[in-house]
């Protein structure tokens, strides 16, 4: 199972958006990381915003991603609604905007708006 994860991960991130969205519909739950002090896992963006808030559809994939960084992060699940009513809403009151499935290689960098148009979509 393993082997597929990672095929996934590596995919363009044109295909993990269609795949991100698959999953959050359906199970209605994003997945992020923290560290020991609860710290969000934030993102540097050189495209405009000052920094990135990185999600990903499953417990696997985001700690696939946390495995490669030097300091211990843990993956945790947050309801889909508390995500758009609560957390993007602070984090673009802030300057940020989402990180969608994002890999070493590439991302796609959505809005709230953007994030509810295609959940409205699906």
């Amino acid at each position: 199972m393993k082997l597929i994860k990672r095929f996934i991960l590596n995919r363009p991130a044109e295909k993990r958006l269609a795949y991100f969205y698959g999953m959050v519909a359906t199970d209605e739950q994003v997945w992020l990381l923290r560290d020991k002090n609860d710290d969000l896992l934030l993102f540097e963006d050189e495209d405009g915003y000052p920094f990135l808030l990185p999600v990903w559809p499953t417990r696997s994939f985001a700690e696939m991603v946390a495995a490669n960084f030097d300091e211990s992060f843990e993956a945790f699940n947050m309801p889909l609604a508390n995500f758009l009513d609560d957390l993007v809403v602070d984090i673009e009151n802030d300057g940020g905007a989402i990180s969608i499935f994002p890999n070493e290689n590439d991302t796609i960098i959505q809005t709230r708006d953007e994030i509810k148009e295609m959940l409205r979509d699906l």
